[in-house]
């Protein structure tokens, strides 16, 4: 039977003009625009998006990514629009009769812990010289109700906070840190990237119910390493997601056993119909498997829990038994999810090309 990414690929690799290595497939330089076509006309956008699919059936929590009839809709734009957003009444909270038990702190390995909730996440990444907090969730409330008791629900002392990584400049992941630095006084890091999208209201997506951004502290520069005592903390500029998104990778521990993670530090396309933008998005995250690969990667993270599939896999943890693999290690699908990114995000460009 034939593999069908090898297929694939040989097809991609046939069709004249086309190169998956850059951002771009033909000399016409895109540009973005207001609305969205509401079906692909391209077979290769297609092949793409199945081909996606297949990589990551593991992680469906990705596969609406490579839906070619979702309208890609730009965040900030809805939001620079709604000069009255301050004043909307919140939406009523929904029932909670037959839902799931709220997500709450869990140690996921030895050395890493989820302190976040069922819609952001926040990772706890212990080390011998002190803590790495990744994200800080949506506001100060958040940081001092959920994120600090459920640290020291699970044994961790948040006075131990050295650094707070914010993989990127929406305020679901920085929202939280203002508390967290008056508290406990970490080193802030995040790209200058996304500090000067901040800095910008064109670019800066508002949102009322966020809290304020960092103050600018330290601008890490993209392959830069963050070690501490027996742990080192790789750092990618991934842009897509915002121009400056960060992904890491770094190592967890199960027992006796060492496995690499790699955090995809943005997902969705809140940046509307941009096809230049989608295909350097599509770039990072194929550069990204490569980087992954030569880490050994076999864990797949996200700042979201429904797009690692968090939550069922903590339920997982909760019934694992002795010798049983452990759910968050996933082998080559943790790759495939880097690969889903990769092609469903080109998919949506050719979607776009072809719409043109």
């Amino acid at each position: 039977m034939l593999n069908f990414r090898v297929v694939a690929t040989g097809l991609v690799a046939g069709c004249a003009g086309l190169t998956l290595a850059g951002v771009a497939f033909g000399s016409d330089a895109s540009q973005p625009v207001d609305s969205t076509p509401a079906t692909a006309t391209s077979p290769f956008a297609t092949l793409l998006a199945q081909r996606g699919l297949a990589a990551a059936e593991g992680y469906p929590g990705l596969h609406s990514l490579c839906s070619l009839e979702a309208p890609l809709i730009d965040a900030g734009k809805r939001h620079r629009l709604s000069d009255d957003a301050s004043d909307k009444p919140r939406p009523k909270p929904k029932s909670s009769a037959g839902k799931r038990k709220p997500l709450g702190p869990h140690r996921v390995f030895d050395n890493l812990y989820f302190v976040g909730n069922g819609q952001v996440s926040s990772w706890a990444l212990t080390t011998s010289e002190g803590i790495v907090l990744i994200d800080a969730m949506n506001t100060p409330n958040q940081a001092e109700t959920i994120i600090a008791p459920g640290m020291r629900e699970l044994g961790l002392d948040p006075a131990d906070i050295t650094h707070l990584l914010i993989t990127h400049g929406h305020g679901d992941h920085y929202g939280g840190q203002s508390w967290i630095v008056e508290q406990y006084a970490p080193e802030v890091i995040m790209t200058r990237i996304d500090w000067d999208m901040l800095d910008d209201p064109e670019q800066r997506i508002d949102n009322p119910r966020w809290g304020e951004p960092p103050e600018r502290d330290h601008q890490v520069i993209d392959d830069e390493m963050l070690t501490l005592g027996d742990t080192t903390l790789g750092m990618y500029i991934t842009p897509g997601h915002t121009p400056g998104t960060l992904s890491l990778v770094f190592p967890v521990k199960d027992g006796d056993e060492v496995h690499h993670a790699v955090l995809w530090g943005g997902t969705g396309f809140n940046f509307g119909p941009d096809e230049a933008r989608l295909r350097g998005y599509s770039a990072s995250a194929s550069r990204m498997h490569q980087i992954a690969q030569e880490a050994g990667v076999d864990v797949f993270l996200s700042n979201h829990p429904k797009r690692d599939g968090t939550p069922g896999r903590i339920a997982a943890l909760e019934t694992r038994k002795a010798g049983d693999a452990h759910p968050f290690v996933t082998g080559d699908q943790a790759l495939g999810a880097l690969d889903l990114l990769s092609d469903c995000t080109l998919a949506q460009a050719e979607r776009l090309r072809a719409a043109r």
